[in-house]
């Protein structure tokens, strides 16, 4: 029996890392007006950027149905495998309660675990590396979702974005969280508690903005040396470039894997966010 790993779009893997791991990733869409995309699919970042521009009204965006799941976990359990399920936080999205119902409609098949990332994009794609390692370390699928259960909660995650203009609009942020940000210059830095969106701080300029998560990275014990880090940018390569920059003067990461955040996260974050993640000690 081999085991398997499902996620959803969300994770903003690169190709590269989910071949190489062998993931599984089912699609959210995104939908501007009567026109629906599959995330990662149907678009490329660029392509969706260029197009949320353009348009007056924020695009939507829509989960990944139970019938969907059904389908995916079926495919792998009739082919004899074991299937660890790793998705967006059920506070940010309907998918991991979709996927539960999946579970639940398949008489629920202790072949088949379902895990809430309470993270999504970077904080999501770390955990999802982890479990893909794990099993080419050998282990089991109950060492993996113990070992993805113990540190979900305590997954390292920030992110540098242009206006919260977009997460007021789309419900992921209160009105009350959204401060100026809109303000000439100001950087709002974001974090996920709790499996919810968290505004902690404010700087003016990206740099300055980088510079207060590594000093906050640092006030609170997060040690960059030796660790796998991921770096994310929403059509902001020129940023993830200088905050690598930054990361690179006072850290010797293990490594750094560079993703891009795709059309769902980038619906709610706005282009030009930048990003870091990193697992808990």
């Amino acid at each position: 029996m081999t085991i398997k790993i499902v996620t959803d779009s969300t994770c903003d893997l690169p190709a590269n890392i989910i071949q190489e791991l062998g993931i599984s990733v089912i699609p959210l869409k995104v939908l501007f007006g009567e026109e629906v995309y599959r995330d990662g699919i149907d678009l490329t970042n660029k392509e969706f950027y260029e197009k949320m521009a353009k348009h007056k009204k924020l695009p939507t965006t829509s989960q990944v149905n139970p019938g969907e799941f059904i389908e995916e976990f079926t495919r792998h359990i009739d082919n004899g495998d074991e299937v660890i399920g790793i998705f967006i936080s059920a506070k940010l999205s309907g998918t991991y309660g979709s996927a539960v119902i999946a579970k639940e409609t398949m008489a629920n098949d202790s072949r088949i675990n379902i895990i809430d990332s309470l993270s999504a994009s970077f904080g999501l794609g770390i955990q999802v590396i982890e479990a893909g390692r794990m099993i080419q370390e050998g282990k089991s699928a109950q060492e993996i979702v113990r070992r993805i259960e113990e540190i979900k909660n305590g997954v390292h995650f920030y992110g540098v974005i242009n206006t919260l203009e977009n997460l007021k609009k789309g419900g992921r942020l209160s009105s009350s969280g959204a401060f100026a940000g809109s303000l000439l210059g100001i950087k709002p830095i974001i974090t996920l508690r709790d499996g919810a969106v968290a505004l902690i701080a404010k700087a003016r300029g990206q740099k300055k903005a980088f510079n207060w998560v590594l000093e906050d990275a640092k006030k609170n014990n997060i040690d960059l040396n030796n660790k796998t880090i991921c770096l994310a940018h929403a059509s902001a390569p020129e940023g993830a470039a200088e905050f690598k920059k930054e990361i690179l003067k006072d850290y010797q990461p293990k490594e750094i894997i560079e993703l891009q955040i795709g059309a769902v996260i980038g619906t709610h974050t706005g282009g030009g966010c930048v990003g870091i993640s990193c697992l808990p000690d």
